[in-house]
């Protein structure tokens, strides 16, 4: 007879009736289902065929989409990491040029990974052994080049660098041609650039020191390209201070003077961080040539109202607006009379009095746009609204780019009525396709993000709306950021919108670089962690994450796991386990501990059809070898499925290994034992093993013990085993041993008989019991919700 089914026989004979007494408020009433009448129904005959032809379709689901060239590529990688034979070289420089005319023509950036396959696959195809009809051109090169050089970046990482490094010597290793008067001081001026773009200007600025005396890499150190420049910008943005002053200092010494240009830089540098004596100094530090740049006032104003230094500033204005500045300075000039929290009426007075050495200037709607600059930056709706007033007195119609404005404005004030239009016009205008500011679609790009994602805080979304959106951000090619698409996933998640999910995953995920997917990944993983998401669409989440996201990491995996398990759905744990086992990256496959770990999820949470999924996996992975820990993991997981006998199968192989039990295994046993039927005399057998070792027993396996004893229904013998407690471990009885004793015992009568001894002898202990509730079980005995968490 199976175990279970004994043990299950045992109860119903021990028990004497169906609810105690002392439960009668956990069980359940039963319910009268009412008893309702069906109205009479009549066959209706349908042309079941014509139904089905017309019948609408489901939604298919949007497939993955990938930059041209991109999955070539990655198949590339992934054959080269298989050693299988990888495409024809033909077809993967077309993938490479296919990939660069794209992000040419779409101005997306290499994102970090796609920088880390590219310089793998360009040295790939660089190297001669490889070299075949096929070879690499000066196109494919320039390509590169001017990818990494013109499109403005979104990450600067070493991959950007190590690419611009392989590009340089591919370049010059190579005999391409070109038309370049000097072509090796050309690549070395685009290795400079590139350095101080993504992040390497140290390395930059010792590239310029190295080559400053020589005279065709000082003209473009100096003059062409103005790597001077370009490099102390870099050095600027990576906050490289020391380095930033030394280059600055070396080339006031070497023929370089100190012009308006790095006056901006030094300037803008030290007044981010509110330095007031370096700003001021870098600032009246005479200049050797040009004049003052209009964006150094501009960067002073803030500066000023920062430190407190309103009346310095105030000063420096002045004395600007006297000298009949050209159209640009008064600009500059209005809006740092705005930050310095002037009026506007003083404003609109300089607005009639600006002059310059042609005569008269007339505001226009350019001015007025820099004003509403400023009003975004404070987040002051109601200045704007002040400016726009300012602007219909003056008669200034606005143009795209104050939609452009005001949209910033108004999601800074939250004020998503007015955003909403303020996109409508920008988009239907569309300012960046002007030739002069093509800058202007990338803000553009920016607001963009920021207003879907304030669309999607709100406490009902208009998801049609959304939608729309993201079809038109589809139509314009448009980056949305990772934190974007995170955000806008989650609120289509908690209406269940599945399908959108995918259409957003679909278009952007695989645009992303691995740091940015990860973004993403966070998203998903916190939502199916959080407690508050109902565990069906926890469940929905994880099948995307798993679907969209290969590369999420086996720690999530792993905390998806135990989500699962502690969800009380021991079915989704199993299945996030095998997805696991079933990765081709062997990096995510479960380890010994994982295996343990899921094991333990089945003995607190059963599933049958789980553990022996898992199992058979177990059996079939060569790479682990079974420890005492895995085996009591076992042990615990049959246990907790209701199959003790198989679980003592492994207390046999354990006590004939060479590692032998350990104190858990001896827990797991007594556990098993109190499960089996007729399990007493074995647990006797055990415990009289370790008496005559004279084992430190932990009190944890002395109560394992007991309710070994227990489950056989010998209350007389596991009164005098608790009241013996304390000479054996060395502590008295606590709630624990009470609640692990009253939960074994088999029947009613039994319970109730340990409940009057136990509350009369140790009434703090069952005090103390008392106070974790009841709940009926299967067999309609009382139990006590005590964590027994068993560990291997």
């Amino acid at each position: 007879m199976r175990a279970n089914l004994a043990r299950h026989g045992r109860r119903l004979l021990v028990c004497q009736a169906r609810t105690a007494p002392s439960c009668a408020l956990y069980a359940a009433p039963a319910r009268r289902r009412p008893i309702i009448q069906r109205p009479v129904t009549h066959i209706n005959f349908e042309r079941t065929f014509l139904g089905g032809l017309f019948q609408r379709p489901p939604r298919e689901v949007r497939q993955p989409e990938y930059e041209p060239g991109w999955l070539q590529i990655m198949v590339w990688r992934s054959r080269m990491l298989e050693n299988v034979r990888p495409p024809p070289r033909g077809e993967l420089l077309d993938a490479w040029k296919k990939l660069m005319q794209s992000k040419i023509n779409t101005k997306l950036p290499l994102n970090a990974t796609q920088a880390l396959q590219c310089r793998r696959l360009l040295e790939y195809l660089a190297d001669p052994e490889n070299a075949d009809d096929k070879k690499l051109s000066a196109i494919h090169l320039s390509m590169t080049r001017q990818v990494l050089l013109e499109i403005d970046p979104v990450e600067r990482t070493h991959h950007h660098l190590d690419l611009a490094k392989s590009l340089h010597s591919v370049w010059t290793a190579g005999n391409f041609p070109s038309n370049r008067a000097n072509p090796v001081v050309f690549q070395w001026a685009s290795l400079v650039k590139a350095m101080s773009l993504y992040g390497g200007s140290r390395e930059a600025a010792q590239m310029l020191y190295e080559k400053w005396e020589q005279s065709d890499y000082f003209d473009c150190i100096t003059q062409d390209d103005r790597l001077l420049e370009v490099v102390a910008k870099g050095l600027a943005r990576e906050g490289c201070e020391t380095e930033l002053l030394k280059l600055v200092e070396y080339a006031e010494t070497h023929n370089v003077p100190y012009n308006a240009r790095i006056q901006y830089i030094m300037v803008q540098f030290f007044a981010e961080q509110d330095r007031v004596t370096e700003t001021r100094y870098w600032f009246n530090k005479p200049l050797m040539s040009g004049n003052i740049q209009a964006h150094v006032y501009r960067v002073l104003a803030p500066f000023a109202m920062r430190n407190n230094l309103q009346e310095w500033a105030t000063s420096l204005f002045l004395k600007l607006g006297e000298s009949q500045p050209w159209k640009k300075y008064w600009n500059v000039l209005l809006q740092a009379i705005l930050i310095t929290r002037k009026s506007l009426a003083e404003v609109d007075t300089m607005m009639s009095h600006m002059v310059d050495s042609d005569g008269e200037i007339s505001p226009d709607i350019h001015m007025i746009n820099g004003l509403l600059r400023v009003a975004t930056e404070q987040r002051d709706a109601a200045l704007g609204e002040d400016i726009l007033a300012l602007a219909a007195k003056r008669g200034l119609a606005p143009n795209g780019e104050t939609h452009l404005i005001l949209l910033n404005l108004w999601l800074e004030a939250d004020n998503l009525i007015g955003a909403r239009e303020a996109y409508n016009q920008t988009r239907h205008i569309q300012p960046w396709a002007n030739e002069s500011k093509p800058h202007l679609f990338g803000e553009f790009r920016t607001a963009v993000n920021k207003y879907l994602v304030a669309l999607a805080a709100q406490k009902q979304p208009d998801f049609k709306f959304i939608s729309s959106v993201l079809e038109t951000v589809e139509e314009d090619q448009m980056r949305l950021e990772p934190a974007t698409v995170a955000a806008l996933c989650l609120r289509f998640l908690e209406n269940d919108q599945h399908f959108d999910v995918m259409d957003i995953l679909s278009i952007y995920s695989f645009l992303y670089s691995e740091a940015e997917r990860e973004t993403v990944q966070n998203a998903f993983v916190s939502f199916c962690l959080d407690r508050n998401t109902s565990t069906n669409r926890a469940w929905g989440a994880y099948q995307l994450l798993h679907q969209f996201f290969q590369d999420t990491s086996f720690e999530r995996r792993v905390s998806l796991m135990n989500v699962f398990f502690e969800r009380r759905r021991p079915d989704m744990a199993s299945h996030v386990f095998g997805h696991m086992r079933a990765h081709r990256n062997k990096s995510y496959h479960p380890t010994i501990d994982t295996y343990i770990t899921c094991l333990e999820g089945f003995a607190r949470y059963p599933d049958q059809e789980g553990l022996e999924m898992v199992h058979n996996m177990l059996k079939m992975d060569v790479s682990l070898q079974p420890s005492t820990k895995l085996y009591t993991a076992l042990m615990l997981a049959y246990t907790g499925c209701g199959q003790p006998l198989i679980a003592l199968d492994y207390w046999t192989q354990i006590t004939q290994s060479r590692e032998g039990p350990s104190y858990a295994t001896l827990q797991a046993m007594f556990w098993t034992l109190e499960k089996k039927s007729g399990g007493h005399k074995q647990a006797r057998e055990v415990w009289d093993k370790i008496e005559r070792m004279d084992l430190e027993v932990p009190p944890s396996v002395y109560n394992a013990y007991i309710g070994a004893i227990a489950g056989s229904g010998n209350e007389k013998e596991v009164r005098s085993l608790i009241m013996g407690m304390a000479s054996v471990v060395g502590s008295e009885p606590d709630a624990m041993t009470l609640g692990i004793t009253y939960n074994a015992l088999p029947g009613q009568q039994l319970q109730r008989g340990f409940q009057e001894w136990a509350k009369g002898r140790y009434q703090d202990a069952w005090t103390e019991l008392m106070k974790v509730g009841r709940r009926m079980d299967e067999y309609s005995l009382c139990q006590f919700k005590i964590e027994r968490i068993m560990k291997a």
